[in-house]
C-alpha cells in the first residue's frame, strides 16, 4: 500500500498573554510553514519572558511549550523534548494537579517520544495526559478523542491490533457525537480502524471503513484533494489485493 495516514495530533496550549512583536512574527511564521523562522522568534520571546517574569511564570510555560512543537516540526525531537520537560516542570509547580494544560504537554511528550520509536514512554505520557482529561473535561471532549486517536497509533505500531482498534473506536465515538459523521476528523478516524483491519487482513471491513472515510472527505475536501485520492488509492490497492489472494 502506498501511503498510510495515521496522523500524530500534537495538541496546542491556549496563549494567556504574549502578546509581544516576537510572539506575533512566530505566529505569522507558522502560518506560512516557516518553521525555523519560527522558533528563531520564539527563542527571542523566552528571553523576553525571563528577564520580564523569571523561569516560574505561565508566559514562560507557553514560549517552552512553543518551542517544543516547532522543534518537533522541525524534526529535533531531542530538543523538542528538552523544552516540553521544562515546561512540564513549571506547570508541576504553577498549576493545579490536573490542569488541562498539564494534560496537553503530557500529550506533546508522548508525541515526541511516538516519533522517535519509544512506543512505551509514548503510552506512558498519552496514559498521563488521558487519565487528567478525564477528570477535569467532559467525556465526550474532542481533545479525549486525540489522545484516543495517539494512543491508538502506538498499539497499532506495536502490532497489538485489538488495542487499537478499541482506542480507534473510543475516539470515532466522541467525535461523532460532537463534531459529527462528516467531519474531517471522523474521517481520519474512520480511516484508523479501516487501515488497522487491513494489517489485521480483514479485508471486507477494512473496505467498509475506508468507503465510509471516502464519502465524508469527497464531500468535505474534494474529491481533488489529496487525503482523499491517498484514500481511494488505498481503497483500489486493497481490491487488487482481494483479486490476488
Amino acid at each position: 500500500m502506498k501511503k498510510l495516514l495515521f496522523a500524530v495530533v500534537f495538541l496546542w496550549m491556549t496563549v494567556l498573554s504574549a502578546y509581544s512583536t516576537s510572539y506575533k512574527l512566530a505566529e505569522k511564521a507558522k502560518e506560512r510553514g516557516d518553521y525555523k523562522s519560527a522558533l528563531q522568534y520564539t527563542l527571542e520571546q523566552l528571553d523576553e519572558d525571563l528577564n520580564s517574569y523569571g523561569e516560574n511564570a505561565k508566559e514562560v510555560i507557553i514560549s517552552y511549550g512553543q518551542l517544543g512543537y516547532y522543534c518537533e516540526k522541525l524534526g529535533e525531537y531531542d530538543k523538542a523534548l528538552k523544552y516540553d520537560l521544562k515546561a512540564l516542570k513549571i506547570q508541576k509547580k504553577l498549576l493545579s494537579k490536573n490542569d488541562p494544560s498539564t494534560a496537553i504537554t503530557y500529550n506533546n511528550i508522548g508525541g515526541v517520544y511516538f516519533k522517535q520509536g519509544k512506543y512505551q514512554e509514548a503510552l506512558d505520557n498519552y496514559g498521563k495526559s488521558l487519565k487528567m482529561q478525564k477528570k477535569v473535561l467532559a467525556k465526550n471532549d474532542p481533545a479525549i478523542a486525540i489522545t484516543y486517536n495517539n494512543i491508538g497509533n502506538v498499539y497499532r505500531k506495536q502490532g497489538k491490533y485489538e488495542e487499537a482498534l478499541d482506542s480507534y473506536e473510543k475516539a470515532l465515538k466522541i467525535r461523532e457525537e460532537v463534531l459529527g459523521k462528516n467531519h474531517r476528523s471522523t474521517a481520519t478516524t474512520c480511516n484508523n480502524i479501516g487501515l488497522v483491519y487491513y494489517k489485521q487482513g480483514k479485508y471486507q471491513e477494512a473496505l467498509n471503513e475506508l468507503d465510509k472515510t471516502l464519502k465524508i472527505q469527497e464531500k468535505a475536501l474534494g474529491k481533488d484533494h489529496p487525503s482523499t485520492k491517498n484514500t481511494q488509492s488505498n481503497i483500489n490497492y486493497i481490491k487488487n489485493e482481494m483479486i490476488i489472494k
